[in-house]
């Protein structure tokens, strides 16, 4: 009996390459993976992982082409891209999938996707509604900041020991941890029929920027503090680092909603990753141990 087929659309980034490694290592006895990339001869993390097979797929290019790669796949994973137009891209995905028979869709959303008066709100709100309407058993695993965002301060703690924000550094929020949130979506693939038409807030644990400085100075045996500092001032560092404007704005939505205490960036229910993986999800100080030699 042939295997299910499970199609990764957006595989080279971090979630997708995450969920793709976490269906390699767990469920290649079970599925058949594929992994949609631009250009699979640079897809060099992707290569070599048991039970993967590469494919030319890309979100937003040629409409009957995708149409036509994606017939056979039974569940779809649409890694939702981080460019403005991301909400087109992810629905026109959607529909091929749809034109193709893909029989499930999981979709990459964020925790504000119901916050439509807020930039990446009302973009995933847009592509959730879209989703919603095209008559395919789905999923949304909406996902918050992540941890990974932590190696944006690797050159300051390791040459100051410091890191800066504009958040309030006693204000706690719930972010994700990559491999999370890969672990979470392989489970789903796997066997998405116990996962029809759900909507998961996915997250890994809660933290504040004063348990981030106090872990990383536990973890390096030094000092590390955490330097408060004028969202205009951080809105500069950002466009200096090539970030646009739009980006930034929603950036800092979802700061000033954890400056707020939002339940939106602190959410109650942790549990989400473990009633689909059952597993526990990553601390703070394990993730920080796994990278610290880095941050010396």
């Amino acid at each position: 009996m042939a295997k299910p087929v499970v199609f990764v659309i957006g595989a080279s980034g971090n979630v997708g390459a995450a969920t793709v490694t976490a269906l390699s290592a767990k469920y290649a006895d079970k599925v058949e993976i594929r992994a949609g990339v631009r250009n699979p001869e640079a897809a060099d993390k992707l290569k070599g992982l048991n039970g993967v097979t590469l494919v030319a797929a890309e979100m937003g290019g040629d409409r009957e082409k995708l149409v036509t790669t994606l017939r056979g796949v039974d569940a779809l994973f649409i890694v939702t891209p981080g460019t403005k137009d991301r909400a087109e891209l992810a629905i026109s995905t959607a529909e091929a999938a749809r034109d193709a028979g893909v029989k499930f869709l999981l979709v990459v959303s964020v925790l504000t996707a119901d916050l439509t008066n807020t930039v990446f709100g009302a973009q995933f709100t847009k592509l959730e509604r879209a989703v919603a309407q095209l008559g395919v058993t789905h999923s949304f695993l909406r996902l918050p900041l992540f941890v990974e965002n932590y190696w944006g301060f690797k050159d300051t703690i390791k040459g100051h020991s410091a890191f800066y924000s504009p958040v309030d550094p006693d204000k706690p929020f719930t972010p994700v941890v990559v491999s999370d949130a890969g672990n979470a979506a392989a489970a789903i693939l796997s066997n998405p029929i116990a996962h029809a038409n759900q909507t998961y807030n996915l997250v890994s644990n809660r933290h504040t920027f004063k348990d981030v400085a106090a872990s990383f100075s536990e973890a390096l045996g030094r000092e590390v503090k955490y330097v408060h500092v004028p969202y205009e001032a951080a809105k500069q560092s950002l466009l200096q680092m090539g970030y646009q404007d739009w980006q930034v704005d929603g950036i800092f939505e979802l700061d000033k909603l954890v400056d707020s205490g939002s339940h939106v960036t602190n959410q109650e229910d942790l549990t989400h990753y473990t009633k689909i993986t059952g597993e526990k999800p990553t601390e703070l100080k394990s993730w920080i141990a796994s990278v610290k030699a880095a941050f010396q």
